[in-house]
């Protein structure tokens, strides 16, 4: 039996892979404060479709130097990596992910509640026989007590 690594390996190495591939290598290639913004990247046709986690990350990418510095990046890629799938793009398009970024958002709230702890059950009764002489101290141990009998 396959373990869960050579299994992943396989289908990485398959060639319905390589263009997913192809364009995480490409995205790898971004800098960091690019891919800090990017959410997602894809290929429809001859388009490159770059999806943004905010609109201010759609306005830093359509900067002209930018794009240029994308599409330099492109070519860069693609003479090194030559029987790419990415050959074929022509345009670059970016748009903001806002369904993906609240989907992102609710997953993580959902983990947070189930990483709460789950609320505290006392064990004692509140019978307990208080012996301390000290009248204070013993006035401290009887609103322990009326404390426990009232939370349960």
């Amino acid at each position: 039996m396959k373990s869960a690594k050579t299994i992943i390996e396989d289908i990485q190495r398959s060639p319905l892979y390589e263009k997913i591939r192809d364009l995480h290598d490409f995205y790898l290639l971004l800098s960091q404060t690019h891919q800090k913004i990017i959410a997602f990247i894809y290929q429809k046709d001859e388009i490159l479709f770059i999806a943004c986690k905010h609109n201010l990350g759609v306005q830093e990418l359509k900067r002209d130097s930018n794009i240029n510095n994308i599409k330099g990046l492109l070519k860069i890629f693609l003479s090194i990596k030559q029987t790419s799938s990415l050959r074929t793009i022509s345009d670059i398009k970016f748009f903001v992910a806002t369904k993906y970024m609240q989907n992102l958002a609710k997953k993580a709230q959902n983990l947070t509640k189930t990483n709460e702890l789950p609320p505290y059950v006392e064990k004692s009764e509140g019978k307990f026989q208080n012996r301390i002489e000290d009248p204070q101290i013993h006035a401290i141990f009887e609103e322990i007590r009326e404390l426990i009998i009232a939370s349960r």
